[in-house]
């Protein structure tokens, strides 16, 4: 059993330490300024979630929803942050604010196009699914986010959405998009690794969750994860934390939820994982010369990696709370 309190509290110091000089708002890196920032702060938002510890002030919890609000163009309605394309920002903005019972004060202007069956399906069909799967998911799972959590979105467009998902499955693999996996999935192959369609599906399949919805090809896409595995190409994080571990054993459970097909080899691939993964956090959580952990962006995929692990293994780890896993609430990280 893997002693996980050191990391625990060391993961609350980092919250304080990423702390902005404006009320309700957070910092992503101990190196940024010291001004409220839209990742910080909706990491923040996050990682407290998932430890049990949003503000319980009605204070406090009004100055992070004012902070995030903050982060909107009042032109385009979009969110704006550093280091990801704006839709990704606004869907993680928007989403951290449902975890505050709050929305967007303005409509998503810059998204109108999209509010039609035929732009959206020229929206997605013209991400770049071959090269960039991984990337722009982000974009393609975003838009659902965002008009979803935000309400722009009916029940017909919401059906839109996930009809186009549900025709370009890939038959061969079980992700997403059909013509675009390469069955090799090694840097020798035309488009992406294998691991990068599995993490850009990955986006995709917690939208799905959220409604329900089926997947269309649960047991190739059962295959396709062991076959990474077996291959090695399922990566895992070594020096620094990362979103690794949550897109793989978010999407393993996910499709053990929906077959049966190769249960055990996949339960075993999650505990190997998941077990590096605990000497992992342990191992980063003793690291000399660091009082916190300096990111708090790459610290969130790692706790809400976490919290799966925990919920298929609790009696490999000991902390003193049941961890809340965010994507079972809403859709987006």
């Amino acid at each position: 059993m893997k002693n996980l309190l050191p990391f625990l509290n060391k993961v609350k110091a980092s919250l304080e330490a990423h702390r902005a000089a404006e009320a309700g708002g957070y910092r992503r890196r101990l190196l940024d300024p010291a001004g409220a920032e839209l990742y910080g702060t909706s990491d923040a938002a996050i990682i407290q979630y998932t430890i049990g510890e949003l503000p319980e002030k009605p204070e406090e919890r009004q100055e992070m929803i004012q902070m995030l609000q903050s982060f909107q163009d009042t032109e385009t309605g979009l969110f704006t942050g550093a280091g990801h394309h704006p839709i990704h920002a606004t869907a993680f903005a928007i989403s951290a604010l449902e975890l505050l019972d709050a929305k967007p004060l303005r409509s998503l202007e810059d998204l109108k196009e999209i509010r039609s069956r035929e732009g959206l399906n020229q929206f997605l069909a013209g991400l770049d699914w071959c090269c960039e799967p991984w990337r722009d998911s982000q974009k393609g799972a975003g838009i659902y986010a965002a008009m979803v959590l935000s309400g722009e979105a009916d029940e017909a467009w919401e059906e839109w959405y996930f009809e186009w998902l549900w025709q370009e499955a890939d038959p061969a693999t079980g992700l997403w998009r059909k013509g675009a996996v390469s069955a090799a999935g090694d840097d020798s192959s035309p488009g992406a690794p294998l691991f990068h369609h599995l993490a850009g599906s990955f986006h995709y399949l917690f939208n799905q969750n959220y409604r329900k919805r089926p997947l269309r090809y649960p047991d190739r896409l059962a295959d396709t994860c062991l076959e990474l595995y077996a291959a090695g190409q399922v990566l895992e994080s070594k020096e620094d934390f990362s979103f690794y571990e949550l897109d793989v054993l978010y999407t393993t459970t996910g499709v053990m939820a929906q077959t049966t097909h190769r249960r055990e080899e996949l339960k075993r691939m999650n505990e190997e994982i998941g077990a590096r993964f605990l000497a992992f956090l342990a191992e980063r959580t003793d690291r000399a010369g660091e009082a916190v952990f300096p990111d708090l962006h790459t610290l969130c995929g790692a706790v809400c990696a976490l919290a799966i692990v925990q919920s298929f293994m609790p009696e490999e780890l000991e902390l003193d709370r049941a961890l809340q896993k965010v994507l079972d609430r809403r859709p987006f990280i």
